[in-house]
């Protein structure tokens, strides 16, 4: 019976770890019309819209919501404070493109990404089409601010984001946080239980 409640337990934890991880940004995907979460920074009278994708891109649709920034005299920023745990890490994650109207300009343009009081990504004078980036990042404290930053020096120049996401991947006790077994380790655990009691069945036959 000990094995069997033993058994019951790790495969309930093991279920419930491999749910975990839920999206801590709200409306990453910016298709909710509430954009309230989210504060938008723009110096110098630069542009900032929540929107549909202008771009026509193939790897995005005239009907896919998406941030679009083009400030023109120094960084623009999109930010959200999210709740995290002070040493713990996580994944960011989040698509960008850097389109222009016209390909034969020279680009100059900046593409940051602050998690707290750390620049985690930093790109200048590029253009292209949607790319998914991701990042491994931690946080320093109980609520850490995350900003995109986007800058063009020509209006021609236009970045857009899309598909934000931040997904809690271990505790600070890393590696692998002793006190919360990864799902890989319960499993295992798991069959070493169901070998011992299929062994115990057949030494009582």
């Amino acid at each position: 019976m000990k094995i069997r409640a033993a058994l019951t337990a790790i495969l309930l934890l093991t279920a419930s770890l491999a749910q975990a991880g839920p999206n801590l940004i709200s409306n990453g995907d910016f298709e909710n019309l509430d954009y309230s979460m989210w504060t938008l920074v723009s110096p110098g009278g630069g542009g900032q819209a929540f929107g549909t994708d202008p771009t026509a891109s193939p790897l995005s649709d005239a009907f896919n919501h998406v941030f679009g920034d083009f400030n023109t005299i120094e960084l623009g920023y999109l930010r959200q404070t999210v709740s995290t745990i002070a040493g713990a890490t996580y994944q960011l994650k989040f698509d960008l493109q850097r389109w222009t109207t016209d390909p034969q300009f020279p680009p100059d343009n900046q593409a940051q990404v602050k998690f707290g009081a750390t620049t985690v990504f930093d790109e200048s004078d590029i253009t292209g089409d949607w790319g998914t980036h991701t990042l491994i990042v931690t946080a320093l404290t109980a609520s850490t601010l995350l900003e995109f930053g986007n800058f063009n020096n020509d209006p021609i120049y236009w970045n857009q984001l899309d598909n934000i996401s931040l997904e809690f991947l271990r505790g600070p006790n890393d590696p692998g946080d002793p006190g919360v077994p990864e799902p890989a380790t319960l499993a295992l655990l798991a069959g070493g239980l169901m070998a011992m009691r299929f062994s115990r069945r057949k030494t009582l036959s």
